[in-house]
């Protein structure tokens, strides 16, 4: 790893975001259920819904002050990271910023299966629109999954 490269830990959950970044731990509290709040109208996630949870999202990403000049590396256990690897990326234990694009499109192009295909789990739908932020906005190369 360059000086240029560096290591972000993350857990989303309901009620906040956790990061740590080189030993320092930075809490939002707002989490999945909040976004979904902020975004979600009318029982259903559409197009609108989406584009609404990326400015929520761009707004709560801003509080870490992190500059994008820096490309990061990052792991988590989350389980809903464990289930969007399964829903989108056959199970793969490594997505990269061009895989996650690439599903994060199909996504949105495919809304209603997908939808269909997380039931009422608005919070996974949610996660991965945070997951795709968080891979622009912090400047993420890669995401490992620990099991």
């Amino acid at each position: 790893m360059s000086d240029t490269q560096a290591v972000i830990a993350f857990s989303l959950t309901d009620e906040q975001l956790n990061f740590e970044i080189d030993g320092q731990v930075i809490e939002i509290n707002k989490g999945l259920i909040f976004i979904i709040s902020q975004s979600v109208r009318f029982g259903r996630i559409d197009a609108l819904a989406i584009e609404q949870m990326i400015y929520v999202i761009e707004e709560l990403l801003e509080q870490l002050k992190l500059g994008a000049h820096i490309q990061r590396m990052s792991h988590t256990s989350d389980e809903y990271m464990q289930r969007l690897s399964s829903l989108f990326f056959n199970g793969a234990k490594h997505i990269g910023r061009q895989m996650l694009e690439h599903a994060f499109n199909s996504f949105v192009e495919r809304l209603e299966y997908y939808t269909a295909q997380a039931g009422d789990d608005f919070k996974l739908l949610a996660y991965f629109v945070l997951i795709r932020e968080m891979m622009h906005h912090l400047n993420i190369a890669r995401i490992n999954l620990n099991t």
